[in-house]
């Protein structure tokens, strides 16, 4: 109890000299999709923010939230379920494990700020090898989603500077900010055997 309070006053110390306390990503994207138009201080949130969760769904129903750094199995059962801190499109790409990406989205919906969303029940079957399903939250124009995608991916790969997306994961939960606002990706992978 005395380390809380050393941490909570040390916050308040910080603050009051004008030095700002960093937020985790977890708390930003809470934030912004509690109050889409704002952010926690009044600032414009011009970024975008998601929350995701895979529901892994066990034999008899029940759903249990993942975060999207969970590795899911051949035949697991699942949907996903988004929040995000502004009206947008969302879709869900597949890369096969030979390294294609699917042109056409497994499934695509929208989501309206604050609300949660969630797709219908997905499985994927293979034999060998990795899937990995992109959840994409589309960036505000509207055409070329897929060379996009594909670019995002590639960035993603060579730790290019030019997308810069903060993430935390939880158990249940994956969070992600874009402070540009140019969409966002997380990848779920299904290994096969």
């Amino acid at each position: 109890m005395k380390l809380k309070h050393q941490a909570v006053f040390a916050a308040l110390v910080l603050s009051m000299a004008g030095i700002a306390v960093a937020e985790s990503v977890k708390d930003v994207v809470i934030d912004r999709i509690a109050a889409p138009a704002a952010s926690s201080h009044g600032r414009s949130a011009a970024g975008d923010a998601m929350a995701v969760s895979v529901l892994l769904e066990s034999p008899d129903g029940t759903l249990s939230a993942r975060s999207t750094n969970t590795l899911f199995q051949t035949g697991d059962r699942f949907r996903v379920k988004l929040l995000s801190s502004r009206d947008a499109k969302v879709s869900l790409y597949n890369t096969n494990p030979r390294g294609e990406l699917s042109s056409t989205p497994v499934w695509q919906g929208s989501v309206k700020a604050g609300l949660e969303t969630i797709s219908p029940r997905l499985r994927l079957d293979g034999t060998s090898g990795v899937d990995l399903l992109h959840v994409v939250m589309e960036p505000k124009r509207e055409s070329g989603v897929v060379t996009w995608l594909t670019s995002w991916l590639r960035a993603g790969k060579e730790s290019s500077k030019d997308i810069r997306v903060d993430v935390q994961n939880t158990d249940s939960t994956t969070y992600l900010v874009n402070n540009r606002g140019e969409g966002l990706v997380t990848t779920v992978s299904i290994a096969h055997r």
